[in-house]
Order: C-alpha cells, then structure tokens, then sequence
C-alpha cells in the first residue's frame, strides 16, 4: 500500500475544484478566439470532413456522423452531440450554418429536431474555408481521447467563425455570449487593420457597424452603446422586431410582424400577444394569427381607429418583440488563458492566427516543390542518359544492385534512385523529357513565388488579405439586422389601452364587491344574510376606487382592473388585496380621470340618484380620524394606484380604529363621540398630512370614542342612529363651536350613538 500523508481538505478542494473548473472552461463551455469553435463543434466539422462529407458530397444519416464523433473523439453524450449539430445546422441560430441538414431541424417556435435517425447533414460550402488546409500541416494534432487517432487542436479557419456567427456558453464562474456579424462588414474591418493596426475602435466601427443577427429585427442601441460594449468585452444592447400595416377593405389595419428578436422562440411570443388580448389590455387588438412559412409573418388584427404605433409600443415593452442581448466575450487565447477581450483583441488574435496558419501552408507547400524539384532534377539526368542508364539497370542481379549502380554513377540519392525504379516503362518515351523540363520550369517559378513570400511580412500579410477578399466576393452579403439607434420611441399611456366602459360598483358592508355594466335600478339589489349596501359607485373603467380600511389602509385599484360580476353576491374584498384580520372597509370614493367626458344625463330619478355616492371632485381634501379621536386633513390627490398590499395612511394606537372618512366640502366639521358629546370645528385648525401619519387631537373622547364625523354648514342639520334603534335629527345651530381637543358638550343624554349617518 502506497505511504500516506496528510493533506488540508480546503486546500485538497480548492484544487480538485479548480482543476474542474479550468476543465470545464476549457474543454466544454468557451469557444477559442481563433477558429470561434468550442471542442465539440470542433470535433463534429472535423468528423464530418474526415468521412468526405464535404459540400457538394450526398448527405449522410445524421446518427451516422454522431456515431463517428463520439467513438473517435468526443466520449460523452450522444443527445449534447446531436442538439450541438443541430444548432450548426439552423439558420435561425446562425448567421452563416457549418452543417447542411436535410429533415426537421426544429424551429423558431421551440420545436425540437427530428431524432438523428431520421436526419441528414454534410458540410455547407463556407465549411471547406474553415477545413480545407488542415491536411498542410498550418494546425498542431494530438491524440485522441483513447490515443489510437490524432485530431486537431484548432481548426486552420479563414473565416472569422467567432464574429460571423457568435456563440454563447455557461462554464464555471464565467460565461460567454458573442453576437453574429455580417460577413462582409467583418472581413472589411479585418482588411483595414491589416492596413493599420493601430486603429482605434470607433475607426474600426466604420467597418463593423454592429451585430447583425439571423432572424433579423432592428438594432436600437447608439454607437456610443455598442463601442462601450466592443472596448469592454461586455455590455448589453437592445433590440426589437419589425412590423408593418397592411390596409385592408373597408378602411380596416392590420399589423404584420416581419421579424423578430435573435433567440426569442415565436410560439411564445404569440401566447404572450394572446394573453394581452384574452385580457383585454389593449382594447383595439383583437386576434394574433401566425401564417409564417420560410418567412416570419405574425398578423395582428386591429380594430377601430387604434393607433397600430401605440399597439405595437404597448407590445415592445410587454412582449418579447423587445428584448436585450448580453455581450460578454469571454473566450480561449491561443495559449488556452481564458480571458475577457475586446472587439479588436479578437480581430488581432484571429489575424495573427491566419498569418501563422498561411506562413505553415506556405513552409509546407514549399517542402513539396523542393522534395519534386528534386525528383525532378534526377529524371532530368536519367533521360539525358537513358540508354546508359538502362544497360546498368539490366546489367544488376536485383533492384539492391541497380539502385547501387544509379547512385554511384549519375552521382544521386537514395531517394532519386528509388524514384527512378519505380518510373512506368511508358514514361520512357521522349516526349516525358519534355513535360519533365516543363513542369521542373514551373516549380522552379513556384519555388520562388513562395520563398519570396515567406521572406516578406508584407508579402504574408497580402497573402492573407487575398484570402479574406476571396471569401468576402464568394459569401458576402447584406445585412439583415438594420441600425436605427435614433428611432423615436412612441409615447403611450397605459390609460390608452384601457376600454372606455361605463360601470357600477356595488360594495356591501361586509365586503362583498360587485362589478356591473348597468344598474338600472339600486333597491333591486339582493345582499346575504345579515348584510347591506356600504356604497354604489358609478364611474369608468379608466377610473381609480379607493377604499379606505378600518385598519388605517387605503387600497387603490384600477376599475379596469376589477373583475366583472356574472351572477350572486360578487367578490369578496379579501380575495383581491391581502386584508389583515378583522380589517373591513368604511369608506369607498371613485377618483375620476378628469380626462374622460360624461354625459349629465342619468336614467335614474332624483330619489334614486342619491343611492349612488357622490363623485369627489379632483383637489378635494379628505378628513381621516380614528376612534381615539386623533385625524388630519388628507389631499385626495396623493392618492395613487397601490399594489394588492395597499398603502397605511393612518397610524393607530391600541384598539383604535379608522372611524371616518370625510370629504371636507363645507365650512365646518361636526364630531359626535359614543357617549354623545359632539361639537363644531374649523377644517383650517386642523392639519394637513400626505403621507402616513397620527395627526392631531380632533376630539377629547375620555372614555368614550369617536363614532362620526360629518362637513356641515354651521346651521345644518345632521341625523344621528341612537343606541335604542330610532333616528334623531340635531340641528347644528344650537352646536357650540370649539377648538380643536375639547371634549364637546352632551347632544345625546340618555342614549349612546351608533352611527352619524349623515
């Protein structure tokens, strides 16, 4: 047994850890600057290529090409394999596809691929520009992960697969995420830095203008957005599908969607705008259909006069039709550091990459013109010498002898020797002389093409930008994400897509709420047992209801918002906002959009119009008091739409509770406490509170509390619900008016009172 020794388990985990981690950084997940491939993309082009797939050879079965890379070269899962195929094959996924597939690849809505026995690839034309000089020695090999093949370390691309057609991974603790670009644009931008490689990103940006996706769309980041995120290496640009209206008969718009967002999966989108409809969000959408075939084409059916700009500004912000795409380039050096570089970082690396790469084709290429020459050279002798040459050779007992014989009288090598053996006895003709002297002539012009290169950076470098123009005039092509960083942005309220609708909102004291689109007559309305109308609200759907809690709360909510009642009692109040326990409502007002006109007809009568409460007008201030007597003035226009959560306008102290609610409309305000004492103040003596707090001493209650507060005239009248079940009228003229924090004098002796009721 192997000696042990101790070892710190931190220390032993931070290593195993990292060890992982580089492994899964540099194995799986980032792509390398120089050919933009991750490993097993790499292995899959090069699989393919190895079996003679190339493009203009019949596809082959896809499980075929799985097979040969994962018992070859990549020992890992066959369903990563395929779906990495497969991703290489889409041309929604790519700008420029590796892979030639033929059968069901999947599609923009999520639909996943046909099983890898059902489909085909080969390599696309462009392919071979990233294969075709693997074979002269321009990569370094290794072995395989079983070391009975060699394959590739890179892949001696000419094209700059990393910008053209992106990538995006997750290793551990860092991630990558490379936008496609146009062919053209790029090769264009690589061409000047040849030219000068000391040009700065914004010199480069004339060139390489910004991403340019597969599936199109509009790019809406400025300049100044995309050469942060080119000189950073990070950063996030916005953008959005494209949309144009069709005009149909009868004066009718509809809305066609062109394209969309990179990576944004279409059914989805689709669900969503159908969301949006059901909910009927944006009134004047009425149906989505989607008639897409080779092309994107999402038809969004309007009705009425609907602005289709404001549509489609609700559905940018709403949908994925707008969406942001992270920049982070995060990718393998040549020395395999990953690091975080810049647009121009990657550009030198991969032309720096190219010149090495055509600096070994040249070296091998000329490797071969010599070893030739020199064949040549000694078939020049031999034919100069043939008769002599032919008396030895068949003088000699074996091919040893003969081979012997021509080497030590022609003066050659073992290599000239042994070619000339094996020369077919028709090449003995004496034409062959002639096509030996030809084609040793243009060796030698061949020979000192490539010296001459190799011996002039310059040279090389001419050499390579040939190459990308080559490509550029096979490949290149438009555009097909457009720029358009100062597109104005459409305004639009959310109160533009609410439906103008006339309601009544009937809330029972026991906080049942119900939504109706008419109500022709209040006293026709049915209440559970034990209950009874707190307030019937007439008002619109672009109306806010505010409904003023005895905990202190006050919940605004959208009428549109509010669900419609088809039948019973309606909805409980609790079912849409989180009540505390015991919490009930006192106090509903309608705060109206000043923005919507109303008729002053009503069909109700003057008796049964005073069923309905009374709208507030905007600027009305708001009296809130508690039962302990303490209140202050409220400005009804601080309200604002809460969340289910509500908002406390109120603080309480004890068992007090929010007992009034008061629309301060009139000179004075009449207090009345439980025990019966009551008296006038002057609104102006109180103060004035916008957010939440306790106030002031309305009313010094002692034992008793608060019960009502009501906005009088100094000689109204007000009716008070006594404690032995009748009414009594008091009339205000005979009420003292006090300082705020008196206690009031007695009105009611003999009763308590149980309510102010107005």
């Amino acid at each position: 047994m192997a000696k042990e020794k101790p070892s710190d388990i931190n220390t032993e985990l931070e290593s195993r850890f990292l060890t992982y981690a580089l492994s899964t950084i540099v194995s799986r997940s980032l792509p390398d600057v120089r050919d933009g491939l991750k490993p097993i993309h790499r292995r899959i082009l090069y699989a393919i290529h190895a079996m003679g797939v190339s493009g203009d050879a019949k596809p082959v079965k896809s499980a075929k090409i799985i097979g040969e890379v994962l018992g070859k070269y990549h020992p890992h899962g066959d369903a990563s394999t395929y779906e990495s195929m497969v991703r290489m094959a889409q041309d929604f996924s790519m700008r420029y596809p590796l892979v030639d597939g033929k059968g069901n690849f999947g599609s923009l809505d999520g639909d996943p691929p046909a099983a890898y026995r059902y489909t085909e690839g080969r390599l696309t034309p462009i392919t071979s520009y990233i294969l075709n000089d693997i074979k002269k020695d321009t990569v370094d090999f290794r072995a395989n992960y079983d070391n009975t093949l060699k394959e590739p370390l890179v892949l001696p691309s000419r094209i700059p697969n990393l910008l053209i057609n992106g990538s995006s991974g997750i290793a551990v603790g860092m991630a990558c995420s490379f936008p496609s670009h146009n062919l053209t644009e790029t090769l264009d931008g690589l061409k000047a830095l040849i030219k000068d490689r000391d040009l700065t990103t914004t010199q480069l940006m004339k060139y390489i203008k910004g991403p340019d996706f597969p599936t199109g769309g509009i790019l809406l980041s400025s300049k100044a957005e995309i050469r942060k995120a080119y000189d950073e290496g990070q950063g996030a640009l916005k953008t959005r599908g494209e949309w144009q209206t069709e005009e149909l008969p009868r004066g009718k718009t509809q809305i066609i969607v062109t394209a969309i967002p990179y990576s944004v999966n279409k059914s989805r989108m689709i669900e969503k705008i159908a969301d949006i409809i059901i909910a009927k969000k944006v009134p004047g959408l009425v149906d989505v259909r989607d008639e897409s075939d080779h092309r994107i084409r999402v038809v969004l059916e309007l009705k009425g006069t609907v602005a289709p700009e404001k549509v489609m500004a609700y559905l940018f912000k709403h949908t994925d039709l707008e969406t942001n795409f992270q920049i982070n380039f995060n990718c393998l050096r040549p020395t395999g550091e990953p690091v975080r570089m810049s647009l121009k970082e990657i550009c030198l690396h991969f032309l720096d990459f190219r010149k090495e790469v055509v600096t070994r084709r040249l070296n091998y290429e000329l490797a071969l013109i010599e070893k030739r020459l020199h064949l040549l050279a000694a078939f020049a002798i031999i034919f100069n010498n043939l008769d002599k040459a032919l008396k030895l050779i068949r003088s000699s007992k074996s091919k040893k002898e003969a081979d012997q014989k021509l080497q030590k009288t022609f003066k050659l090598d073992e290599e000239q020797s042994s070619a000339i053996l094996e020369i077919p006895l028709f090449r003995l003709v004496s034409l062959e002389i002639d096509k030996i002297l030809e084609e040793q002539k243009e060796k030698l012009k061949e020979q000192k093409r490539l010296k001459g290169i190799l011996k002039s950076e310059k040279k090389i470098w001419q050499e390579v930008s040939g190459e990308l123009e080559e490509i550029k005039e096979k490949f290149g092509d438009k555009r097909r994400t457009r720029l358009k960083a100062n597109l104005e942005p459409v305004a639009f309220n959310a109160e533009d897509f609410i439906e103008h609708e006339d309601v009544v909102l009937v809330l029972s004291r026991n906080g049942w709420l119900r939504k109706l689109k008419t109500l022709n007559d209040p006293s026709t309305l049915r209440f559970k047992e034990n209950d009874s109308s707190l307030a019937i609200v007439q008002a619109n759907t672009r109306d806010h209801l505010a409904m003023f809690t005895s905990l202190g709360m006050v919940y605004v909510q959208k009428i549109f918002n509010l669900p419609y009642t088809r039948a019973g009692f309606g909805e409980p109040v609790q079912s849409l906002f989180k009540f505390g326990d015991g919490e009930r409502v006192i106090k509903v007002f309608p705060l109206l959009n000043e923005d919507i006109s109303r008729s002053e007809s009503t069909s109700q009568g003057e008796q049964q119009s005073l069923l309905f409460e009374a709208p507030v007008k905007s600027g009305t201030e708001l009296l809130l008091a508690g039962t302990g007597g303490f209140g202050f003035r409220f400005p009804l226009n601080s309200l604002a739409e809460t969340t289910r959560a509500g908002k406390r306008v109120l603080t309480l102290k004890g068992e007090d509770k929010l007992t009034a609610v008061v629309p301060i409309t009139k000179s004075h305000l009449f207090l009345i406490t439980y025990a019966g004492k009551g008296m006038l103040i002057e609104p102006d003596s109180i103060a004035q509170l916008s957010g939440t707090g306790k106030g002031v001493k309305l009313i010094n209650v002692g034992d008793s509390q608060l019960i009502g507060v009501a906005s009088v005239a100094k000689k109204g009248k007000v009716t008070l619900l006594l404690s032995n079940g009748k009414q009594s009228e008091i009339k205000l003229s005979g009420v003292p008016v006090y300082k705020r924090g008196s206690q009031g004098v007695g009105i009611v002796k003999r009763n308590k009172v149980e309510e102010l009721l107005g």
